[in-house]
């Protein structure tokens, strides 16, 4: 569904008008995403959004292509995409709590937050589909202490996201 709210505004609901899809990943779990691919001033966008009841909880997927880059073809490269991130794990659980993985590495997602039932600050990290609160974000860490580290902020629509 678009939206023009005037001649420089378009908003588009890939939750409300995308097509659904269900893909397993390599643990043969089925993960719901409503999918949609639709012309933006820049090229075609790609979309995928998985569908839970907490919306700031689970998988988001976005990919940018030119625009005359065959509907069909992208969709084959952006599921290629989505089963790629489905099927990475950078959070193990321990004692009830979300750690980072062997491999030491996170990916995912920053977001803003307006549920402050369990945490004191308006930002999240979603990793793994996880909702990860500031808080729990921090604890991760403590394993870690000593350690060196790198942080990088990519572009949502980087190809290693």
């Amino acid at each position: 569904m678009k939206k023009s709210l005037n001649d420089d505004v378009v908003i588009h609901s890939t939750l409300e008008s995308g097509e659904d899809l269900f893909i397993k990943d390599q643990r043969k779990k089925e993960y719901h995403f409503k999918l949609s691919i639709f012309e933006w001033s820049s090229g075609l966008i790609a979309e995928a959004i998985e569908v839970k009841k907490d919306i700031l909880q689970g998988y988001h997927f976005n990919m940018l292509f030119d625009f005359d880059t065959d509907p069909e073809i992208a969709k084959e490269q952006f599921m290629k995409k989505i089963k790629r991130g489905i099927n990475r794990r950078h959070l193990t659980k321990q004692g009830g709590k979300w750690r980072i993985g062997k491999k030491g590495i996170l990916r995912g997602e920053i977001l803003w937050n307006d549920d402050f039932e369990d945490t004191a600050y308006d930002r999240i990290f979603i990793i793994d589909g996880k909702r990860i609160t500031m808080e729990n974000f921090n604890t991760m860490f403590e394993a870690w202490e000593g350690w060196h580290f790198e942080f990088e902020i990519l572009d949502p629509y980087d190809e290693r996201t």
